[in-house]
């Protein structure tokens, strides 16, 4: 009887399903592909592995020992009691995520900066003014707070925009190649009022909760933008509010939220100055995305296989 590994991904495609079959049947095991939760959660009684971003899985997998998630972010696997054993081995899919995210960073500084929203209010009110006071990304001072795989892959976007003047802030503040200069986190209080644009894409950690605070958002120059595409948690929602209803900041543009989905009675909806997409930048809505988690797990397949440590594999302390 061979091994079972049940895999939900929506949208995934023909070919890719094929490339899962053909490696799982050579290394000895069986893939099962389910359209929806309720077919996941009968298939997973007997499976040995599983390549999901649906947590509440894991509780009908009693012979689990290998979990995939197709997210980038791992939180919610981190909880006590999530897994039937400890031996558990979890894995995820951060790198995927790089293409789609920069481009969401890219399209909504632009539209911030460029005050696109204000121009499609114009001509939605038939009139054609055009002469909106705009910025550029060229010349600005942008700082990129987490330096992985989406900070670079972002920072390598904007250095078509700019020769220079991209700044990374991380935990190590080891220095990375599409930056100009990487600082330590202990540095992000000097850094932060010498910011025009200030990227956040943090993994969700007890060291990134409020990183951003109330008094770091102020520390920013009063017409600084902010984007968030990491994780809802690294900012002081309610502080972030409070300072753009009083007029600080000129535009930010939040993709996570500290609850989500958003509740319709919460007042953040009608911030000023607050650009709102709904966790999309990087959903598993791109090919490219959905290709690289499948060939990312395809090798960490082989790894497991031949009893050698994933390239994926989660630091359960880090929680990344």
């Amino acid at each position: 009887m061979k091994r079972k590994i049940v895999v939900l991904m929506p949208g995934l495609e023909t070919g890719l399903e094929d490339s899962i079959r053909e490696t799982a049947g050579r290394l000895g095991f069986e893939a099962e592909f389910c359209r929806n939760e309720e077919e996941a959660r009968t298939a997973v009684a007997d499976a040995e592995i599983l390549l999901s971003n649906v947590v509440s899985l894991c509780a009908h997998a009693p012979r689990l020992r290998w979990m995939c998630t197709s997210n980038a972010g791992v939180e919610p696997y981190l909880q006590p009691g999530v897994f039937s054993s400890e031996q558990v081995i979890l894995t995820n899919s951060s790198g995927a995520y790089g293409v789609t995210i920069s481009e969401h960073i890219v399209m909504v500084a632009l539209e911030m900066m460029r005050r696109e929203a204000d121009y499609r209010s114009i001509v939605a009110a038939h009139g054609f003014r055009r002469d909106l006071a705009i910025r550029s990304i060229y010349g600005s001072r942008v700082t990129l707070l987490g330096t992985g795989d989406i900070g670079r892959k972002t920072a390598a976007r904007l250095r078509g925009f700019m020769p220079a003047g991209i700044t990374g802030v991380s935990r190590s503040g080891r220095p990375v190649q599409e930056m100009d200069r990487v600082f330590p986190v202990s540095a992000l209080d000097e850094i932060l009022p010498q910011t025009d644009l200030l990227i956040m894409s943090l993994p969700g950690t007890p060291e990134t909760v409020h990183i951003l605070n109330e008094k770091r958002i102020r520390s920013l120059p009063e017409n600084a933008y902010l984007v968030n595409v990491g994780r809802g948690s690294a900012i002081d929602q309610k502080a972030l509010e409070r300072c753009m209803r009083e007029g600080h900041l000129a535009g930010a543009a939040l993709d996570v939220f500290e609850t989500e989905p958003i509740p319709p009675e919460d007042t953040i909806w009608s911030c000023p100055r607050l650009h709102i997409t709904p966790h999309c930048s990087g959903n598993i809505t791109l090919s490219h995305t959905r290709r690289f988690i499948v060939e990312m797990f395809l090798r960490d397949l082989e790894n497991y296989a031949a009893g050698r440590p994933p390239e994926a594999l989660v630091d359960r302390k880090l929680g990344y």
